[in-house]
């Protein structure tokens, strides 16, 4: 068990030593959330780190986006697929860098899995509603930016946590704050305030455990809570579960829109397919 100890900063102590997030990631966010981002500012951001850019033109071409036409540089990127979708190119790869070494955990890498599935499903459940589905897609894909950001700290703590969860049928939550004094929703709320995330992601990755609230396409956190729930019931929890997936339990609160669209077999097994072509 690890001792609590206090932060002379206030930031919660299981998150002082955080290995950095990519700087050039969170400038690219916070330059497309302006109301009208600066294209040249944009593209120079991204073209100062090569290695970072090419990483981006090879995750835009993945069969995770599935675009019939090949994206060679910045500029098209942005000119072809908006600046919405850059963004999500940009927390994809940086997320991928920032969980380089942990990944090679098994239990860890489910988390990354369950990060990448809830973002391609909250994509779908936007759409079926006429909201943006590049805005659910990053707000899907940074839910748990607490969690993974506590296992990219405390790898194998992190994991005893999970196994721990899983053997006694302890809620993760509660072990997590057992554990390190603060849940993964806490956690990414302190760091959606201290990376300057948009409010409306915030609020997802505060309140994404949050179910029975009637998904609107204005409502990204009810979108989120969403495509967390799916991701689960459909194989890509952070915890290994025999759920099988209940539409009926979610049925009386969903637009009849989504559940037309909601082809259950195909979401599940386009969404493992996307993900695959990441690893």
């Amino acid at each position: 068990m690890l001792l609590a100890q206090e932060s002379k900063t206030g930031r919660p102590w299981a998150l002082r030593d955080l290995p950095p997030f990519p700087t050039l990631a969170l400038l690219v966010m916070q330059e497309l959330s302006h109301q009208e981002p600066d294209f040249r500012k944009v593209t120079s951001l991204i073209n100062s780190e090569p290695v970072f850019a090419a990483e981006l033109l090879r995750v835009s071409n993945s069969a995770l986006f599935g675009f019939s036409s090949e994206i060679r540089s910045v500029p098209q990127a942005i000119v072809n697929l908006g600046f919405e979708f850059v963004r999500s190119l940009a927390m994809t790869v940086a997320l991928r860098t920032y969980l380089s070494s942990p990944l090679r955990v098994p239990s860890l890498r489910r988390c990354w899995r369950h990060s990448l599935a809830c973002a391609l499903i909250s994509e779908e459940v936007s759409a079926a509603l006429g909201g943006g589905a590049d805005a659910a897609y990053t707000a899907g894909l940074l839910h748990d930016i607490g969690r993974l950001a506590l296992l990219a700290a405390w790898p194998k703590p992190y994991a005893n946590a999970l196994e721990v969860s899983i053997e006694n049928g302890i809620d993760l939550i509660e072990c997590e704050r057992d554990l390190f004094d603060v849940d993964h929703c806490e956690a990414g709320l302190y760091l959606a305030a201290e990376w300057k995330l948009p409010a409306d992601m915030a609020e997802a990755i505060g309140g994404h455990h949050t179910r029975r609230r009637t998904p609107q396409a204005s409502d990204l956190c009810s979108i989120v809570a969403l495509g967390c729930w799916l991701s689960d019931s459909l194989g890509f929890g952070s915890l290994p579960t025999s759920n099988r997936f209940d539409l009926g339990e979610y049925t009386p609160a969903l637009p009849e829109a989504l559940l037309a669209r909601l082809d259950v077999e195909s979401l599940m097994a386009t969404t493992s397919a996307r993900i695959s072509s990441l690893e």
